[in-house]
């Protein structure tokens, strides 16, 4: 919502649900959106202007993105670098987020000799190892540390936490396909 219009916001909703949504139906439901959570509008407002004043951002946990295209004489490559500012400011604190639970989670693993092994970080996706006893328990502890408030909750809004079990593995038998067992 940060940043598309109507007319945007038709043409994806209706490729992605093969139904026509019209202009009209998408500026009832951007005008709903910032109806609802009106303090985002002026978050938007603040944060584009600083991004076009400055070229650049800083994310919450205090990372830079460097945004050269805000003084292109183009204004649709200057409009995408702003929005590719504000995607930053929202995307990078996410995944900082989940990192941060990562990590406590990985130190709640040795700390109890947990049989459990994160592998890996994708997106927003931890991948782990965890033994079939520990599955309930895994799932408890991680959402915890990544639902932790690290300064930037939202009261009554929780970070969500999805799990998917893979029973085999997270190749879903492909790597033994390529690389044999």
């Amino acid at each position: 919502m940060y940043g598309a219009g109507p007319a945007k916001i038709s043409e994806q909703v209706t490729k992605d649900s093969g139904k026509y949504f019209s202009k009209q139906e998408a500026q009832e439901v951007i005008s709903e959106y910032f109806k609802t959570f009106h303090k985002l509008r002026k978050w938007i407002d603040e944060n584009q202007k600083f991004i076009e004043h400055n070229g650049f951002v800083y994310s919450f946990f205090g990372r830079k993105r460097r945004l050269p295209n805000v003084n292109s004489e183009d204004k649709g490559i200057k409009s995408h670098s702003i929005r590719s500012g504000l995607n930053f400011l929202v995307q990078s604190t996410a995944s900082d987020i989940n990192l941060l639970g990562a990590i406590d989670m990985n130190e709640y693993i040795k700390s109890k000799g947990m049989g459990a092994r994160i592998f890996a970080l994708v997106h927003d996706s931890i991948l782990a190892e965890v033994p079939e006893e520990e599955v309930d328990h895994y799932m408890e502890k991680l959402a915890h540390f990544v639902q932790m408030d690290r300064g930037v909750s939202i009261p009554g809004a929780p970070i969500g936490c999805d799990f998917e079990i893979v029973h085999e593995d997270y190749s879903n038998g492909k790597f033994e396909d390529y690389y044999g067992s």
